[in-house]
């Protein structure tokens, strides 16, 4: 069982999750949401059913974006603000992203496997 869910509210409590020293004995896929907003806080049950699918799945809430630098903040969403989550795969690079339209546990689940195909 993962810990699904991790609720950033500090950059040292990001950091383990984007360089791969997570407290987890696995290779963790980590989706990456940004934000607290109405539409954030109504995908997050979604994302973490997904992430409740396969054991490597991890959500981390940045809920302040500013916690990110300026390079992950383009690197994970291209300056799109349509794009609400990026995954990252078992090797740090960026594999999916989940768009504000596409919100759904399917969605979130899409993300999440095209992250653990790599």
């Amino acid at each position: 069982m993962g810990p699904w869910l991790v609720d950033v509210s500090e950059r040292s409590e990001l950091e383990p999750w984007l360089d791969g020293t997570a407290p987890v004995r696995y290779e963790p896929i980590v989706m990456v949401v940004r934000g607290d907003d109405e539409l954030i806080r109504e995908f997050l049950p979604n994302a973490l059913d997904a992430a409740k699918l396969d054991t490597p799945r991890v959500v981390v809430w940045v809920k302040d974006p500013a916690i990110l630098t300026d390079d992950e903040r383009q690197a994970f969403f291209r300056g799109d603000d349509s794009i609400i989550a990026a995954v990252l795969a078992a090797d740090h690079t960026i594999a999916a992203w989940v768009y504000a339209d596409r919100t759904d546990v399917d969605d979130a689940d899409f993300a999440f496997s095209n992250a653990q195909g790599r």
